[in-house]
């Protein structure tokens, strides 16, 4: 299984309720935390974001809401051998989709977990309740990767995208990819350079944070503008050689 094609630094993802983070705002009383875990709230699909998804998927959407979204599609959990406890990779075939999308979700409870254990946390109730939700509600989109059944033109994604940013070969030394830095997509191209057999969608930081205050109304510390530490890079990405000019 290819780990992911790294794309900039700054569309890394990480998933950490801001409930717990915040817990001064979010309210310490279990009351508070259950009404940000359940609340409903509209979900748009901003056309002005910068960076592009594929189908319509986003960040911080579960993995209830994805295969609601693909009900007759075929879903198998992989076992990449650059995931840690944090990752779970899914395969989506079948159904409507066009190829294979592999959707990657950021795991939280394996560290409310064991912030239960250590017995320092300042609300164990939210942390508990956290750690006890089933994948549906727990799993949080970081990245997606689609495979098309037919190999892509390269002009026709040039076409749709525009130009490319810039372009390499993996540290490998045998993938060659372009990449749409400012649209966060990677897409991995044949050895003749004319197809494209596989593309990564990531999301902007700004894209995240949107998504934290749709869903929760509130910013986790660690994605507040001036944080200073931002978003990270994707564990486990395959890092890039120097762009080619």
């Amino acid at each position: 299984m290819l780990g992911p094609l790294r794309a900039c630094s700054k569309m890394g993802f990480r998933y950490r309720h801001p409930a717990i983070d915040n817990p001064q705002s979010a309210g310490s009383s279990l009351k508070s935390v259950k009404s940000l875990l359940f609340i409903a709230v509209s979900w748009v699909i901003c056309a002005c974001a910068l960076a592009e998804t594929h189908l319509g998927i986003r960040p911080l959407d579960s993995l209830g809401e994805v295969r609601a979204r693909f009900p007759d599609s075929q879903l198998v959990r992989m076992a990449p051998d650059w995931a840690d406890e944090s990752q779970v990779l899914f395969s989506f075939t079948g159904g409507v989709l066009q190829g294979q999308l592999l959707v990657l979700f950021i795991d939280g409870r394996p560290d409310y977990r064991r912030e239960i254990a250590d017995g320092f946390a300042d609300d164990l109730d939210a942390l508990k309740l956290l750690a006890a939700e089933g994948d549906d509600q727990a799993l949080r989109v970081k990245w997606v990767r689609w495979v098309p059944t037919t190999p892509l033109r390269v002009q026709d994604v040039v076409a749709k995208y525009g130009r490319w940013d810039a372009g390499g070969v993996s540290d490998d030394g045998f993938r060659l990819y372009r990449s749409w830095d400012a649209r966060g997509i990677t897409a991995l191209l044949s050895e003749d350079e004319q197809s494209v057999l596989m593309m990564d969608f990531v999301f902007s930081e700004e894209e995240q944070r949107d998504a934290f205050i749709r869903r929760y109304g509130q910013l986790p510390a660690w994605l507040r503008p001036g944080a200073g530490g931002g978003a990270t890079a994707a564990p486990g990405a395959t890092p890039r050689v120097t762009p080619a000019p």
